[in-house]
């Protein structure tokens, strides 16, 4: 759960404090700090605030890439959104000038709860269908937030959901081209254009997570319910379906060609942890969206677009700062992989 003190990444927690102190909040310099394990770039902290345990969150030293960290968005989500929906660990604090800590950070309501990667965790193992148990509850969480009316929950204006996905497309393009060139960016052109040829109509936004996988969800080991959903910096209001894909890539399933295993984040040897088509169909039962084979197949190629291109990023920018607690994947392999099967299936049928 938390990293070793002698790696953890020193902030100037007196400045933290003394910031707080002026919005009338009490941090605990008295109790320790932990880093926690977790996070690809972002930092993350257990803090105590106002005598509660809480979690420090601020980006990383370097130059991120246009639109990457957003944290004064993720406050406005955590604050607003989690006050009506009580999986969203409610926004305490959010600091946005520079002079503090060199960076933005904000703070956030501590959830107690277990984030579930690829292993099963040990304290699940002998629980009776644990991976079907697993699936049906990510699949409810997210069709609970998309059945959220973003008005209702003061989020009205977070996005725009006209042009939503045409955004991505070429969104996604633009961010591939900016740390990618030679025979892939061709790969990636060719794989914009099928996408931006086969567009399905635009659907009636939703809110939108796009990061939505077991790792972002606090689990109770004990009531297997959801205690928590974290990391809502990219959240927006956009196309539900493309939501509902970009969990699916990550997905797994115990006989997946190499390409998708590399991607899978979830626990997809868990004893009864349902197919993907499983997860899809009750989707649909419960949200009442339904796609056709096509449009799933649409969305499947723009969630490996999306992955492409953030993947690249990411290689990027380890290569210019390299981070202890990054991860040990083969990034650019999976980018090879993934952006060549991605390209192969604009010309046969979705293989799952």
């Amino acid at each position: 759960m938390f990293i070793d003190n002698s790696r953890a990444a020193v902030q100037d927690w007196d400045a933290v404090a003394h910031y707080l102190a002026g919005q009338g909040m009490t941090f605990d310099r008295e109790r320790e700090i932990r880093q926690f394990a977790s996070g690809i770039a972002n930092l993350n902290y257990l803090v105590s605030l106002d005598g509660k345990s809480a979690v420090f969150r601020r980006p990383p030293d370097n130059d991120a890439p246009p639109g990457a960290y957003d944290f004064a968005r993720q406050y406005k989500i955590l604050s607003r959104l989690g006050k009506c929906l009580p999986t969203i660990p409610l926004g305490l604090a959010y600091c946005d000038d520079p002079s503090v800590i060199g960076v933005p950070f904000l703070i956030s309501e501590f959830r107690q709860g277990l984030a579930i990667s690829r292993e099963l965790p040990v304290q699940l193992a002998a629980v009776d269908d644990i991976g079907g148990k697993l699936g049906a509850l990510i699949v409810d969480a997210l069709a609970q937030l998309h059945r959220i009316d973003p008005a209702e929950a003061g989020l009205a204006d977070l996005g725009k959901a006209e042009g939503f996905i045409a955004r991505q497309i070429h969104g996604w393009h633009k961010r591939a081209s900016r740390v990618m060139s030679g025979e892939s960016m061709r790969k990636v052109e060719r794989l914009r254009d099928w996408l931006v040829a086969h567009q399905p109509a635009e659907r009636p936004g939703t809110l939108v997570h796009l990061d939505f996988k077991l790792d972002n969800v606090l689990v109770d080991t004990d009531s297997l319910s959801v205690q928590g959903i974290v990391d809502w910096e990219m959240a927006t209001i956009g196309d539900p379906c493309y939501d509902l894909m970009l969990m699916l890539v990550v997905w797994g399933e115990p006989n997946d060609s190499p390409v998708y295993t590399q991607q899978c984040c979830m626990p997809c040897r868990a004893p009864g942890w349902w197919t993907r088509r499983q997860a899809l169909q009750a989707y649909q039962r419960q949200t009442g969206i339904q796609m056709s084979e096509a449009q799933v197949k649409f969305y499947w190629l723009l969630a490996m677009l999306r992955n492409v291109g953030a993947l690249a990023q990411l290689i990027a920018l380890y290569q210019r700062q390299p981070m202890p607690n990054a991860s040990t994947l083969d990034m650019p392999t999976v980018l090879a992989t993934t952006l060549d099967h991605a390209v192969d299936l604009t010309v046969r049928p979705l293989d799952w």
